[in-house]
Order: C-alpha cells, then structure tokens, then sequence
C-alpha cells in the first residue's frame, strides 16, 4: 500500500464528509474507491489540461492522507506522465466522478 499525502479542493472534501454520514464508508475510503475506479477505466482522457488548471491558494485547500493499492498508485503515475496532469489533480477528478456517481446512486 501507498500512503501519500494528497490535497483535495476543499468543498471536495466537505461533500466527502458529507457523504462519510450518509454511507458510513470512510473519506479515505471513498478516495481509494474513486482513485480505483478511475485508474481502471479504458479511457484516461481528462476534463482539465494541468496548463489550464485555475490558481488557488492554501486555504482553498484539505490535506488528506489516504492509502492506495500500490498497483492503483502505479496506474496513477503511468496516466499522469501520460497525460501530462499531476496525481492530485488526476485524484481531484476521480473524487469529484466518484461523488457524482455515489450521489446519482444514493437518489
């Protein structure tokens, strides 16, 4: 297992405290699931060039430490060189994909 330190948006993070109440799983379970999910699809297009991404500060920011399956870490890096993205951002858009789906599946 990988334990990286990673930072979420910070309103990510609020909806994954939110969402720890309503299912009972753990933030940093839902980040592993999310990281998983994502990292085995076909498709590793992304929303948002790492060039584009818009400038934020610190407090916009949540650190959070999750464990990842190490072969799921390892995907993670071969898409971000691929993709040229940095993991936290790969690991932002996993989480906020994994939320949409939660949510849709919790309605």
């Amino acid at each position: 297992m990988a334990r990286p330190w990673i930072e979420l948006e910070k309103d990510q993070y609020e909806r994954l405290k939110e969402l720890e109440e309503k299912t009972g799983k753990a933030v940093s379970e839902m980040i592993r699931e999310a990281v998983t999910s994502f990292v085995t699809k076909k498709d590793y297009s992304i929303s948002i060039s790492a060039s584009h991404l818009p400038k934020t500060t610190r407090e916009d920011h949540r650190g959070v430490t999750a464990y990842f399956h190490r072969s799921d870490w390892n995907l993670l890096e071969k898409i971000s060189k691929g993709t040229g993205t940095c993991k936290t951002g790969l690991i932002r858009e996993a989480v906020d994909e994994y939320m949409t789906e939660l949510l849709r599946a919790l309605h």
